[in-house]
């Protein structure tokens, strides 16, 4: 009897080498497009976890105030290892380390990098009545012709985000920055919030506590006047 050869179907056959090599482009193309979106969410997760982190602060200002008829002192010790706790008095220095032991919070923003405060110094004392005169202070947007977002708030909070350093107007003149939200130099008083951009580079989170809000804490918890 002859023994006729057997006819192997395409699904019998295997793979080509071609094949396979499609196979792997396009698995590499699959896990080359979810690698990407994974490290923007894990970025886009901790700007907002540091955005939560600020609001707390804020909470634990107005707290303070409510507790002692003023807003506390930043902390000026050493950027290497701020101890929390705020200066007293505040010896003319405006702007610091939030005093985190002091207000009873945590002490870093969501890259582990402490926060940095920005205080008026007319608020760290028994408030006036009236209130003290606008203090300059400013904050605006990243546009070219830039748009204020407030004017005169008592205190400013911010996080230098993932590089860790004061960036724009956030940056006080003078340099020496370190990326550990050290910012020596005198500040201005202008200060930056809005969303991260490449160009110009900026990645910092910012909040402020308007003298409206604070006095109508203080007045409803019977602090002033």
């Amino acid at each position: 009897m002859q023994l006729m050869p057997l006819s192997l179907t395409k699904e019998q056959q295997g793979f080509t080498l071609i094949e396979m090599a499609v196979a792997m482009l396009i698995l590499a193309l699959l896990l080359g497009g979810m690698l990407m979106p994974l490290s923007e969410r894990v970025k886009t997760d901790r700007y907002k976890e540091t955005q939560l982190i600020l609001q707390e602060a804020r909470e634990a200002l107005l707290g303070y105030a409510i507790s002692n008829g003023n807003l506390p002192c930043p902390d000026t010790t050493s950027p290497a290892t701020p101890d929390g706790t705020a200066d007293s008095p505040c010896g003319g220095i405006v702007e610091g380390y939030l005093p985190y032991v002091t207000l009873g919070m945590g002490r870093s923003d969501a890259w582990n990098n402490p926060l940095r405060y920005r205080v008026d110094p007319n608020f760290t004392i028994a408030i006036t009545n009236p209130l003290p005169v606008a203090n300059g202070y400013l904050v605006q947007n990243l546009e070219a012709a830039p748009v204020t977002l407030t004017t005169d708030p008592a205190a400013i909070i911010f996080s230098c985000g993932e590089n860790g350093l004061p960036d724009d107007d956030n940056d006080a003149a003078g340099g020496g920055n370190t990326p550990s939200c050290n910012n020596p130099g005198a500040p201005n008083g202008t200060y930056i919030q809005d969303v991260p951009s490449d160009a110009p580079a900026f990645d910092d989170s910012l909040v402020w506590l308007s003298k409206n809000t604070l006095m109508n804490r203080l007045v409803t918890a019977g602090q002033w006047p």
